[in-house]
Formats: structure tokens, C-alpha cells, sequence
């Protein structure tokens, strides 16, 4: 005779928190996924993968680290085992591509006065499974409420970072927030990105007479949720090991 105490425990679902600002940044996490709770003004979505043994809170957050905050701390709430921060951000550097895929190694707190709590390492395991799925450069990411749309100042902030920030440099408004609240919670943390607008370069600017990037709304609109795509093939990597 089986006893409870005989009988194999079920392990709970590995849950994972997904946020980005933009409801065009979650696609299919969104558009095919059923509302599972509304937490603190945040409509969380929850997709089931592999046969129950992942599941994938996913929530727009709104823009700015603020909003990205509230989001972590909405998903926080539900016991996620890991978040995870997807969507675009823009290029700071002339080699940055509109379409291409950029990893946190580290998300700082670009507008921030102090520096503690400046500068917030990703998860390297998580960035390595993450890469592993989806191929992207290693870089960091400068978060502030502020975008960098002139081109001096893509400039002056790509400049700031040499010598402390190794790889890609790129602006966005959400990544530092959101991983300030899941490491003061002890949760592992990553991030993906695409550049949705580039730095031009000088030629653009005197043939074209332009003062700011590439046109944000048309990278948005054919790249902003291809990093939320290869969310489900990482939690399924995760939880195989």
C-alpha cells in the first residue's frame, strides 16, 4: 500500500516573470495568453509550457523605471523564480544595427546620483541559457527616464561608459528598475533587447540634415517582439536542466 508520505511529490511549475513596457514588446506572451490576475493596476498573462512544467507571467509595464519597478514587484508577488525584461532600446554607438539582439551583462542606473545600487549584474546562468537560444551581443544597458534621442547625447553617454562597460552600450528606460526590486529580492534576473534606432552616423547627418536616429516607430514595428519570442524555448531550457 502507497501512503501520502510514499506517494512522489509533484514539483510546483517553474514560474518565470516576463515585463516590457510596450504591449507590442510581449507579443505572442500577450496576444495568445490568458489573464491569470490583475496585481497592483497590472493585467498579468500566464502561458503553460512543456506539459505544465514551466509557466510564464508575462505583463506590460509601462514606460520608465518607475513603472518597470511596480511591474517587478507585481510579478515578485507571485513567487516568480526568475524575471526576465524584453523589448527594444536604442543604439549609443555606430556599429549598432536596427534588428540587432543585445544582452545585459549589466543594467545601470544611468540617471541615478548615487553609486550604490548604480550598476546591477544579470543572472549569468540565465544569460547563457538565454544565449544559447537566442544569439545576441553581450552589453549593458543604460536605463534612465530620459531617452537619448539627440545624437550628442547617444554620444556622450557611449563615451562615459569606456573602460567600465565591456561590449554593446545601449539606451533604454525600464531594464535597471525592474532589476534594482528582483535583486534586493534575491531573483535571478536577464535581459534581452533589440535595437529598434540607431546612432546615425556623421554622413547621415549632413546628407539628410537629420538631428535624430533611424525612425523608432518602423524598428518597433518589424523587430520590438522578437526578444519575447525566444522566451518560451528558454524557460524550456531552463527547466530541463
Amino acid at each position: 500500500m502507497t501512503t501520502a508520505s510514499d506517494a512522489p511529490s509533484r514539483r510546483p511549475p517553474h514560474t518565470f516573470g516576463v515585463l516590457a513596457a510596450l504591449p507590442g514588446e510581449l507579443g505572442v506572451l500577450r496576444s495568445e495568453a490568458a489573464v491569470h490576475a490583475h496585481r497592483h493596476g497590472f493585467e498579468l498573462r500566464e502561458t503553460s509550457i512543456d506539459a505544465g512544467r514551466a509557466r510564464i507571467l508575462a505583463t506590460v509595464a509601462g514606460v520608465g523605471k518607475v513603472a518597470a519597478a511596480g511591474a517587478a514587484g507585481a510579478l515578485l508577488a507571485e513567487g516568480i523564480d526568475a524575471l526576465l525584461v524584453v523589448g527594444t532600446c536604442g543604439g549609443l554607438r555606430q556599429a549598432d544595427e536596427v534588428g540587432d539582439l543585445v544582452h545585459a551583462r549589466v543594467a545601470i542606473q544611468w540617471d541615478l546620483a548615487v553609486r550604490d545600487g548604480r550598476v546591477l549584474h544579470a543572472d549569468e546562468g540565465l544569460r547563457r541559457a538565454w544565449r544559447g537560444v537566442c544569439a545576441g551581443a553581450d552589453g549593458a544597458f543604460l536605463t534612465a527616464d530620459r531617452p537619448a534621442i539627440r545624437v550628442l547625447e547617444r554620444l556622450r553617454r557611449a563615451r562615459a561608459t569606456r573602460g567600465f562597460a565591456e561590449g554593446t552600450v545601449v539606451a533604454d528606460m525600464e531594464t535597471a528598475g525592474a532589476a534594482a526590486v528582483a535583486e534586493r529580492a534575491g531573483v535571478p534576473w536577464a535581459a534581452l533587447r533589440v535595437v529598434s534606432d540607431r546612432r546615425p552616423r556623421w554622413s547621415d547627418l549632413v546628407r539628410a540634415g537629420q538631428r535624430r536616429g533611424a525612425s523608432f516607430e518602423e524598428g518597433y514595428r518589424l523587430h520590438a517582439a522578437t526578444p519575447a519570442a525566444s522566451v518560451p524555448e528558454l524557460c524550456r531550457a531552463v527547466v530541463s536542466h
